[in-house]
């Protein structure tokens, strides 16, 4: 796996977005998968249904803007307040620009109340990423910890089966009194050698292999949970 390139000092301070230059702007989000660093107009621009383009104001992200107190741009996915929507026909001020492209939230020039408001919307927009992103990186680690021991369990199960298999083939050539006495190195390649010892082993080494590092399938996670916990 290829180790991901420190940015250089002067890349840390550009919006990944636009290339905007401003430092202490700029908001830190996970986007499509990737943590970035984007600018408020980038980090609104790319939710347009997490705000109103028209008061700006962040919605709240655990409890949706009911239907029948919204209504969503004609062009883009951007949602507005019902009473902050100029017409039925709503479009958003980004999409209602005569220049799309060139349209901003946020103002660096003039940093009046509008500008303070799309601040804020992007910062808790941004807030919000990362604590979903944290979320999902503490159930993962979790998964992997169940994993793990259940792989563990599996692996000891195996030796004991093993170990038992060899004593059992040992018991039987003492019993039919096999011949004499084997050194210790006959003793070792005769119990390696056990049929049931072998396909024990073989059975373990396909199943770690197909199965994922940590050897275990999504659906015995569950029931071998349930027998830990028994």
């Amino acid at each position: 796996m290829a180790m991901k390139r420190p940015l250089p000092e002067s890349e840390k301070r550009l919006c990944g977005g636009c290339g905007s230059s401003e430092r202490w702007l700029l908001h830190y989000i996970r986007l499509r998968g990737t943590f970035q660093r984007l600018c408020t107009n980038c980090v609104l621009k790319n939710h347009p249904g997490l705000f109103c383009p028209v008061c700006l104001d962040a919605f709240d992200f655990d409890h949706p803007l009911p239907a029948r107190e919204r209504v969503m741009c004609v062009k883009c996915p951007s949602i507005a307040h019902l009473a902050c929507a100029n017409s039925p026909s709503f479009q958003c001020p980004p999409c209602s620009s005569s220049s799309a492209a060139a349209f901003s939230f946020f103002s660096n020039a003039a940093l009046g109340r509008e500008s303070a408001m799309a601040f804020v919307a992007a910062a808790k927009i941004a807030a919000n990423s990362m604590k979903k992103a944290a979320a999902a990186a503490r159930s993962d680690a979790e998964r992997r910890v169940r994993e793990a021991v259940s792989a563990k369990k599996r692996a000891r199960e195996a030796l004991e089966v093993l170990a038992f298999l060899v004593s059992k083939e040992k018991e039987e050539k003492d019993s039919k009194g096999g011949g004499g006495e084997l050194n210790s190195g006959q003793k070792a390649k005769s119990e390696m050698m056990n049929p049931g010892a072998m396909q024990v082993l073989a059975n373990l080494a396909t199943s770690m292999a197909t199965e994922g590092t940590n050897g275990v399938r999504p659906n015995q996670l569950q029931s071998n949970d349930r027998e830990e916990g028994a």
